[in-house]
């Protein structure tokens, strides 16, 4: 070869200099024999290889062979060559006798993968004969080698399970049907690579859920999402009422690597389990769009008494909600109706149910069934639990499960003090809070219920309670159109300027006060911030419009699910607070703005020990392992940090070796695609590398390439790092464990007075709008408004809103009939009432030109038509049970609003009991009453029969005839005395756009109707004025019958017995 390349033109190199061998003396093997690769003239002896991936025999055996078209230098048969070659045999060899590495399973697809992608890499510039020969007794091996091989050992492996495609499970479909088996009823989420797949029942609700593919992949239904979409595809799945479990790969591939089962499936386990409530987001997130919405979890007990069957029941309730720490509970008696369940359920709205799977009764299976099907904005999803523990069961429950988490060394928070609250808590509630802990400890987020201090009862006796119709019909937090905010009471009122703030004026507004002297403070505070200019305020409302959601915050710290960039936020956020008031000396008239402003100093002394304890700047990076300030406090991870500096100090040595080796004394470490470490060369210049580099990526131009040793110091940093990781992890739930056992409670309870700050702030900014007034409350059981307004169609409608006024109890009757037109305001001017009554105990200004009220201990209101077909309800029966809890709940200081009684039967039904219900209210329950009807006939009789109670108001309007005899009506919407004589229902019908032919023939019937009662009225008036003759007739011949007979019996003469006889004959005759 050297002499032909020695007769060559020294510039044009020759095709046999690329692929040029050192000369090799082969034997031929007999063709019963072992085929001997390894031998020829120059072998020496040496030790077997080591064991080597099949990645790297191929990129020797492609350094070998590669074409490099600018040189034809002789180095190409080098020593190194030579032993390359000579390992590439001996590999060789060793497959050939069964030596080789041999495969005991399905390995996971990502290593696989992995493989798989080097091979093809390196393998595009290998040897063909060798790959070709390689491949060929890869195939199949001679007959006659088959005889001298020796005997294999037979090991007993346990039989293949065939799936579906007729082809086996491979280990990984295996541990996925371990992981469907062992979570039935969840949508697992399980990472591979760098996709999360779903598998079977999983993959079809993703597919139908959120849009995607779903295939069979070998023996599995597939689909995938990417890692990076995680978060965004759970929520969705979270939002549509599913429970989602996330599978993650417990070991990284650095770790896996310089393991001793480097080669086996990948290890996996559930590490998180959401649902809608038990999800606790990030709290800046973009899908947190409602600041109204914290849904909770109830959970329900219930028992009942043999002699009532399913009508009457005991509840125990209690409410969690995760994201926001706060914790409701009740116990209370409901009827057959179930109408204090519902009651609660609108008021709570959760969003997960807690519940026996066989201790409900039938009835409130369809109430919770109705209301899960009836909500509107997201999907009710409800979860069982199959046996019910008793009272001694619970309490032993809760008693270790208290004594195990209350570690901390605040005196609120000691065993004894927790467990003496609860064991004040009644026995339904305990055994609801029991089965509650034990349903959030699967999801680690139990300790929402550590801090009971924090518990509150639904129903208190400072509280006026709202049912569930009242809710709905004066639309306090939704409208009936398109079930939002818009229009409604709680859009009126929020002004608040946190998260944390409008949920709790969410609560004020659906519990107004009762109790007078809290009422007072209330407002005491909302009229001192309208008019003092004091600069503590104006600071405050600076703090909080630049506040982030603290209670969810402090959730998230309380369940190790923050991150290093939310708690730079929250301590950021509390630094200010402290800041801003530091200290502070009573100087409001306000009892409660004094409370609220001194309990904010006391976040100074822990706001400033936390943040000493960090670098802020490096935790608002997330730097996790760079973010502490005193480095002995966790030591590993100052370990860990120096391992890594040694090994990138060795790198640099070996970076200084290859600028020797290849005479480059600026050569620089290179990353390409996340690859570090890189050498870069171009291939134009030609440079001679060392053999047993590895080639990682190639372009048009240039080779990339990693030494061995740069290899095994990238692998040592890849698993320091990872380590260095896991430590700052554990160091970073460390350090919110402490703040969450020794600061929690002072700053839950800072957040509690910011947030009652913001309502108080939102109720002043509602007083300083245009015709609100203070409402003055007396201890006169009367309620007095005049010139008020309806502060929803006042907001929304450009023209001015027509005033009333009104006077119930006191020196007025307390009830009040109130008839008129269609479409003239009847029911807008009853919501009027009512919800200026409501606004007053919230302790907020109302639109009025004044109002005086005793205070109502409830608003009761039976209003519009609707049926409840889910529950087997008609319309009539709805009405009827609606009027039924209005009349075991109204009380003498109770607001109670019927909208036209008795429409949903006959006119006769109807108005009987609308006048039984009327009657009942006005004499018996005593009551405020307004009363709602088309009845004039019941309206005349009860202000007949009860002249002090009842007063008949009707809208005003005015009626115009035209020239073809129609008429137009003009509503006046004011409240007026007396009867309206008419409904006006044709021209309510003309105002709808009905044809008017249809009127026409409406109103010749309409006004022959009222031609035939009036008819039949005079013809009933004169038969009962003949009644009336009549009997006075016969009342006057029997006096005088008596008389005669009294006469003839004392006389006992001829003559008046003769006077009887004739008396007596015309009586009978007449």
């Amino acid at each position: 070869m050297r002499e032909m390349q020695s007769t060559s033109r020294p510039n044009q190199p020759q095709i046999s200099s690329f692929f040029s061998q050192c000369s090799v003396t082969k034997k031929r093997a007999p063709s019963d024999s072992l085929i001997d690769l390894t031998l020829d003239d120059s072998d020496v002896e040496r030790q077997p290889p080591i064991k080597k991936l099949k990645a790297k025999h191929l990129e020797s055996s492609a350094s070998q062979w590669r074409y490099e078209a600018s040189s034809t230098d002789e180095h190409v048969c080098t020593t190194g060559v030579q032993e390359d070659k000579t390992r590439s045999r001996v590999d060789l060899e060793r497959i050939l006798l069964g030596t080789g590495r041999q495969s005991s399973g399905r390995t996971d697809e990502r290593d696989n993968s992995s493989v798989d992608d080097t091979s093809s890499q390196d393998g595009s510039d290998s040897d063909p004969a060798f790959s070709e020969l390689r491949a060929m007794f890869s195939r199949k091996t001679s007959k006659g080698s088959r005889k001298s091989r020796a005997k294999p050992i037979v090991r007993k492996t346990k039989a293949t399970e065939i799936g579906p495609s007729g082809e086996a499970y491979t280990p990984y479909e295996v541990q996925v049907l371990a992981f469907i088996k062992d979570h039935p009823g969840t949508i697992l989420m399980i990472e591979k690579g760098y996709k999360f797949y779903f598998h079977e029942e999983s993959a079809k609700i993703a597919s139908t859920e959120l849009g995607i593919i779903a295939y069979v992949k070998r023996n599995l239904l597939t689909a995938s999402i990417p890692v990076h979409r995680k978060e965004v595809h759970m929520k969705k799945l979270l939002s549509k009422g599913h429970k989602v479990g996330i599978i993650e790969q417990t070991e990284t591939a650095a770790l896996k690597k310089a393991s001793e089962n480097k080669n086996a499936l990948f290890e996996r386990k559930l590490t998180q389990l959401y649902t809608a409530i038990t999800y606790v987001d990030e709290v800046d997130s973009v899908d947190d769009l409602d600041k109204y919405s914290a849904p909770p979890l109830m959970c329900l007990v219930e028992t009942h008494e043999h002699d009532s069957g399913e009508g009457e029941v005991n509840i125990g309730m209690i409410a969690i909600t995760p994201s926001t720490g706060d914790v409701i509970w009740d116990d209370f008696h409901d009827t057959v109706m179930r109408v204090e369940l519902e009651t609660r359920l609108v008021h709570t709205r959760p969003a997960e149910l807690l519940v026996s799977s066989e201790g409900l009764t039938k009835m409130t299976q369809k109430v919770l069934g109705h209301f899960a099907s009836a909500s509107h904005d997201q999907r009710i999803r409800t979860e069982h639990f199959n046996s019910t523990l008793s009272s001694s069961e619970a309490f032993d429950f809760i008693s270790d499960f208290y004594t195990t988490k209350a570690t901390s060394s605040a005196e609120e928070l000691s065993p004894d003090k927790i467990l003496a609250i609860v064991a004040g808590l009644p026995q339904l509630v305990v055994i609801s809070l029991a089965h509650a802990i034990k349903y959030l400890s699967t999801f680690s987020i139990a300790d929402a219920v550590l801090a009971v201090k924090f518990f509150t009862k639904f129903t208190e006796r400072s509280h006026m309670l709202l049912n569930g119709n009242t809710m709905t019909n004066l639309e306090i937090y939704q409208n009936q159109t398109d079930f939002t905010t818009k229009g409604t009471l709680i859009s009126i009122l929020d002004h608040t300027a946190t998260k944390f703030g409008a949920r709790l004026l969410k609560n004020w507004i659906g519990k107004p006060l009762t109790n007078k002297f809290i009422l007072n403070q209330r407002i005491n505070a909302v009229e001192e911030i309208k008019s003092s200019d004091s600069p503590q305020l104006v600071d405050l409302c600076r703090v909080l419009k630049r506040l982030p959601d603290l209670a969810r915050g402090l959730c998230r710290i309380q369940y190790g699910k923050c991150t290093p960039q939310e708690l730079a936020s929250f301590l950021s956020a509390f630094r200010s607070v402290a800041s801003a008031f530091p200290e502070y000396s009573e100087e409001f008239h306000s009892k409660l703005l004094n409370d609220i402003f001194s309990s904010l100093p006391k976040l100074k002394a822990p706001t400033e020990a936390l943040l000493a304890a960090i670098d802020i700047k490096k935790a608002t990076n997330g730097k996790k392992d760079e973010m502490w300030t005193d480095p002995e406090q966790f030591p590993a991870l100052d370990e860990y940090k120096m391992l890594i500096e040694t090994v990138k100090s060795e790198l640099n040595e070996e970076l200084k070796s290859v600028r020797k080796l290849l005479r480059r004394p600026s050569l620089t470490w290179t990353t390409v695609a996340g690859i570090e470490y890189l050498i870069e060369i171009k291939k134009s210049e030609d440079r001679a590398v060392p053999t047993n580099w590895v080639v990682v990526s190639a372009t048009k131009y240039m080779r990339r390439y990693h030494t061995p040793e740069v290899k095994k110091f990238i692998d040592e940093l890849s698993r320091y790092k990872e380590t260095l990781n896991a430590e700052a992890n554990k160091a970073f739930a460390s350090f919110l464990s402490t703040i969450a056992l020794d600061h929690y409670s002072v700053m839950r309870d800072a957040v509690n007075k910011l947030a009652i700050a913001d309502c108080l702030l939102s109720l002043a900014h509602v007083a300083h709008q245009q015709g609100y007034v203070r409402p003055e409350f007396i201890e006169e059981d009367t309620l007095e408004i005049v010139e008020g307004r309806h502060p929803m169609i006042e907001a929304l409608r450009t023209d001015p809103f027509v005033p009333n006024t009104l006077y119930m109890g006191g020196d007025y009757p307390r009830s009040s009939i109130i008839t008129g037109p269609n479409m003239g305001g009847k029911s807008s001017a009853v919501r009027m009432i009512a919800l200026i009554a409501i606004m007053a105990q919230i302790g907020s200004y109302v639109p009025a030109k004044a109002v005086r009220l005793g205070l109502l201990d409830g608003v009761l209101s039976r209003m519009g038509a609707s049926d409840e077909l889910a529950r087997g309800r008609s319309t009539f029966m709805v009405e009827m049970a609606q009027t039924s809890d209005i009349l075991q709940k109204a009380t003498h200081r109770s607001l109670v609003i019927l909208d036209e009684l008795g429409r949903g039967t006959s006119t006769a039904d109807g108005m009987a009991i609308a006048d039984a219900v009327l009657h009942h209210l006005v004499e018996h329950v005593k009551c405020k009453t307004l009363f709602i009807t088309h009845y004039p006939l019941v309206a005349t009789e009860l202000e007949r029969k009860f002249p002090e109670e009842v007063q008949n108001l009707h809208m005003g309007y005015t009626t115009e005839t035209r020239i073809n005899g129609t008429r137009d009506v003009t509503f006046l919407y004011q409240l007026s005395p007396g009867v309206a004589l008419e409904s006006f229902g044709v021209e309510c019908g003309r105002l709808a756009g009905l044809p008017d032919g249809i009127l026409r023939f409406a109103s010749e019937r309409s006004e022959l109707c009222r031609t035939v009662a009036e008819q039949r009225t005079r013809r009933s008036r004169s038969v009962h004025a003949w009644s009336l003759i009549s009997f006075e007739l016969n009342a006057y011949r029997t006096r005088k019958l008596m008389r005669a007979i009294t006469r003839a019996l004392s006389a006992q003469k001829a003559e008046e017995l003769e006077e009887l006889r004739a008396t007596v004959q015309q009586f009978t005759t007449d």
